[in-house]
């Protein structure tokens, strides 16, 4: 009975919120409450009706959304550190990652030339029945279009590898950076102020060298 009312009671306390809420500290510790501490704000949290239904909240307050994307900004900058090593290895990466679009581009090269050379001999047939006042086949004719729409189709396979291919080398190229980055300890927005190295001013009227200065007056001799 003590616990049924303690139970009761706090229900009633938690009243105004209509809900209690359920989450994990980093010790997986599970805990109950009407609110939740701002260090577990961020993560999947679990949300009780006073109905007793459990649900997922993991809908983000908009003043929570800034340190959101800090800490997504942290996981990738501690997952750029553990993967690698030196801005060597990003290097080997990137052109381990391109081997693939690389073949598939050669691939597409081999096919572009065996179209085209598949048009010029249509063409050459073309041509061929027309000298002798024939009329070209339909057949031929559908040929001469579909070689000419496969090449249209092959440049673009190659354009569009061409520019997966670049992205790749951009992101590679971000990471490196950021890599960098984070083993100088600096931000890509901040400056570092550098020395100024311009000669300081000199006088306008510069007292002229021992050499030129005027000699001393020396006293007449009697």
């Amino acid at each position: 009975m003590l616990i049924l009312t303690s139970t009761v009671h706090a229900a009633g306390e938690s009243k105004p919120s209509g809900k209690i809420l359920k989450w994990v500290d980093e010790k997986g510790v599970t805990h109950y409450g009407d609110t939740i501490p701002p260090q577990y704000s961020g993560k999947s949290n679990i949300t009780i009706s006073p109905q007793g239904i459990p649900h997922a909240d993991t809908k983000l307050k908009p003043a929570e959304n800034g340190s959101s994307k800090e800490s997504e900004q942290s996981r990738r900058d501690r997952t750029l550190q553990s993967v690698y090593s030196s801005e060597q290895e990003i290097d080997l990466a990137r052109d381990r990652n391109l081997q693939m679009d690389e073949a598939m581009l050669e691939g597409l090269e081999q096919r572009k030339l065996g179209a085209a050379a598949r048009l010029q001999s249509l063409r050459q047939n073309e041509s061929s029945i027309k000298t002798r006042n024939k009329a070209v086949p339909d057949e031929l004719k559908k040929d001469i279009k579909d070689a000419n729409l496969e090449l249209g189709k092959i440049d673009e396979q190659i354009v569009e590898r061409k520019q997966h291919m670049d992205t790749t080398r951009q992101r590679f190229e971000n990471d490196k950076r950021r890599f960098t980055e984070l083993k100088n300890g600096t931000e890509a927005s901040t400056e570092i102020a550098k020395p100024d190295l311009a000669k300081p001013e000199t006088a306008k009227n510069p007292a002229p060298p021992a050499s030129q200065a005027a000699p001393a007056s020396s006293t007449p001799k009697r």
